[in-house]
Order: structure tokens, then sequence, then C-alpha cells
């Protein structure tokens, strides 16, 4: 018995550490961004991170895209059935490319539509548009990349996101330094120089992803089997819940920031470095929350339903972990982490107020968000919606929409009692995953 558990744990770990190290990577490259334009100044801080309001509903978007895809992989992977899986991917990267296209020609044709709704500020608005009119270009790569590395994990080849990933930080974080301010024979461009230094890092990372796929499929079974009209009605079917959930919360989270903003602008540059840093706590539990999806997938595909049963319970607990070490350690950070990030007087004194109180409820997210790759991954698709996309809509911003029109209160309250409004997640959640319509096997019949 200690064996299969010995061999459980190193086959999560083995998934979720790449996933995680992927996942670092990005977020210190959010991080290097924010400090890099920091020293910008803080109105710069703010258009950027408003401009980047569209790429988070973008990727949120594609992420849903992507992991209904991925559903459908790992069954059929965990079956044996590549040349199927292989047609998935061809399904999906249509799919994520065809949003790519949708969201740039939005951008090329509204750009003000897109920044006008957080705020107000002239100067705030230009830096924003100047942002976009560049980093536009990098949404289609950035579809490419993400099914790409679906299936590298698919594939048992998560190391390979993770070091393309790393290289795509590193380069950015080089052309943000010669671009922003001007060096290596380069003008100084500004936040302009920051877009064009995200464009094409993303541009990089999508040849090296391609590439591996493409090394990984030829020396896999080759071939791709033609996918039925009924086969792809019945992914469609639950891919759509998926693009709908994230969307959902995407947006619902987008208009909590803008609630945050209703306060004052003056609050962006601290809000800001609290989800920059929260972005990096999450990537200890979203490796082991891909990782678990991952896993389920392959133990449900298989007909392991009894087994899939009893993990479920093993990934909560590993998450849980994870989640509440690292909340720890934010909040005995928290006074030193914001002057990092070039601010100073009550930005840096909001900063450390927000990290304390995210920290306090990091561990509904890290529960939740377990439960959530779990239900996925056996194609509960409308559960997943009701745990994601209902639970922030009628938590966060149902709470922070009331607080911030009707109360009077300080940012830090609002901000406390949104976040503790999470507790509506973890209820949902805990009661679906103990229904278990989750446990299917997707490949059966098809």
């Amino acid at each position: 018995m200690q064996s299969r558990k010995t061999a459980f744990l190193k086959e999560f770990f083995f998934l979720a550490v790449p996933v995680m190290l992927q996942s670092l990577s990005g977020n210190i490259l959010n991080i290097c961004d924010t400090m890099m334009v920091g020293r910008i100044s803080e109105i710069a801080i703010s258009g950027v991170t408003v401009a980047n309001k569209t790429y988070f509903i973008y990727t949120l978007v594609i992420y849903g895209a992507s992991s209904g895809i991925s559903i459908f992989m790992a069954q059929y992977c965990g079956s044996g059935k590549i040349k199927v899986c292989n047609g998935i991917f061809r399904f999906g990267i249509l799919m994520c490319v065809g949003i790519g296209a949708a969201f740039f020609v939005f951008l090329s044709a509204a750009p003000s539509a897109a920044v006008g709704l957080y705020v107000k500020a002239p100067e705030t608005i230009a830096v924003s548009l100047s942002y976009i009119q560049v980093v536009r270009f990098s949404y289609i790569p950035a579809a490419v990349s993400a099914v790409c590395a679906v299936y590298l994990r698919i594939m048992q080849k998560a190391q390979i996101p993770m070091l393309t990933g790393f290289a795509s930080m590193f380069m950015n974080v080089f052309l943000n330094y010669a671009l922003i301010y001007g060096h290596l024979g380069f003008p100084a461009m500004g936040v302009t120089g920051a877009a064009i230094a995200t464009l094409l890092s993303r541009c990089m990372e999508m040849a090296a992803v391609a590439a591996a796929f493409w090394a990984v499929f030829r020396k896999s079974e080759r071939g791709i089997e033609r996918l039925t009209i009924e086969t792809k009605w019945f992914m469609v079917q639950k891919i759509i819940p998926l693009i709908c959930n994230e969307t959902i919360w995407a947006v619902a989270l987008t208009m909590v920031f803008r609630n945050y903003c209703r306060i004052h602008e003056e609050a962006i540059p601290a809000i800001t470095v609290a989800d920059n840093v929260f972005d990096l706590v999450n990537v200890a539990f979203a490796g082991c929350s891909t990782a678990a999806g991952v896993m389920m997938g392959k133990i449900l595909g298989a007909g392991r339903l009894e087994e899939a049963g009893k993990a479920s319970g093993r990934m909560i607990k590993i998450n849980l972990a994870v989640t509440i070490g690292s909340s720890i350690l934010v909040i005995l950070t928290a006074p030193l982490i914001p002057g990092i990030f070039s601010l100073a007087g009550n930005s840096l004194l909001a900063a450390s107020g927000l990290l304390r109180i995210r920290a306090l409820f990091c561990w509904m997210y890290g529960y939740g968000e377990t439960i959530y790759y779990i239900l996925r991954a056996g194609g509960d698709t409308k559960a997943v919606l009701m745990v994601d996309g209902l639970c922030v809509v009628f938590g966060p911003l149902l709470v922070s929409t009331i607080l911030v029109t009707f109360s009077g209160f300080s940012l830090e309250k609002i901000y406390f009692l949104t976040e503790a409004s999470n507790i509506l997640k973890v209820v949902i959640a805990t009661c679906l995953l103990k229904q278990g319509a989750w446990l299917k096997n997707l490949t059966e019949g098809k």
C-alpha cells in the first residue's frame, strides 16, 4: 500500500513541478515588468495594468478552450488512443487561433473601449493605448503556445513548456532593460518598449514550443485520426461551458478590479503589487491543480473509477498544505515586498495591508482550484461553471459592488470582505465533489 502511495506522489510531483516552474517563469516576468515599468512612474504601472486586463480575459478564454481539449486528450491518452489524441489537438489549435484572431480584431477596432471601462485619467488611458497598440500582435502566438503546452504535458513532456517559459522570461527581461530605458544602443521607449519586449518574447516562446511539439509528435504514434461530427459535437458541448466559465470568471474579476478603481484610481499600483505577488503564490497550487487534472483524466480514461475517488482526497490535501505554507510566507514578508516595486508612502502601506488580507484567504483558492480540476477531468463542466464562474459572480463581484456603491468603507475593509466571500466557492465545491457525478470515463463508446 505504501509503495502505491509513493508511486502516486512521484507521478504527481513529476507533473506538478514543471508546471509550477513554467508558471513561475511567467509570474516572475509579470513582477519584473511591474518593477521595471514602476521605475518610470506609478502612472506607467497603472496604464500597463489596465491594458493587460483585456489580456487577462483573453488568456482565461484560451485557458477554457485548451482545458476542454485537455480533458479529452488526457482520457484518450490514458486509453492508448494516441491518433485520436492528435486529432483533438488539431481541433484545439484551430479553435484557439480563431479566438486569438477575434480578440486582435477587437483591440484593433476599439482599443479605447478596452481601457475606458476601468479608468478616466487621460494620462493613464494614453499609456494603456500605446501598450495595446503593440502587444495585441502577441495574442495569436500566445494561443498556439497554450495548446502546444497542453499536448506536451499530456505526453509526459511537461519540462519542455517549463524550459521555454524560462527562456521567454529571460528574453523579455533583457529586452525590457534595453528597450524601456534605452540601453545597448537602443532608444528609450518606455511603456512601448515593454510592449515590444513582450511581443518578441511570446513569439519566441511560440516558435520553441511548436518545434518541441513537432519533435514529440514525430516520435509518438504518428498519424491524426479524423474526428467524427458526433465526437466534435460531444467535445464542443463540454468545452463551451468551460469557455463560458473562464470568460465569466475573468470578466467578474476585472469588474472587481474596476470596483476597487472606483474607490480611488491612486490605489491601482498597490492592487497591482498584491496581484503580482499572489500570482507568484498561485504558482504552487496551480502546478498541483494541473497535475491533479492530468492524472485524474488518465485514471478515469483507464476506467479506474474507485482509484480516482481515493486519489482526489490525496490531491486536495497536498494542495492545501502547499497553499497554507505559501500564505504564511507572504504574511511574514508583507512589510518588505512593496518596496521592491518602487512603491512608497501610502501606496507602500496599502500594498502591505492588501497582501496580509489576501494571504488569510488564499487557502480557499487552493482548495477550490483543486476541486475545479478534478471535476473538469471527469467532464462535469456544468459543475465547473458553478464552482468557478458563478461563485465569483455571486461572491467577490456581488460583494464588492454592493460595498463600493453603498457602504463608504475603506479599500482595506472592502478588500477583506470581498476575499472572505470566497467561502461560497469552498462550500459549493465540496458538495459537488461528494456527489461524484465527475467519476466518468468519457472515452467509452466514443
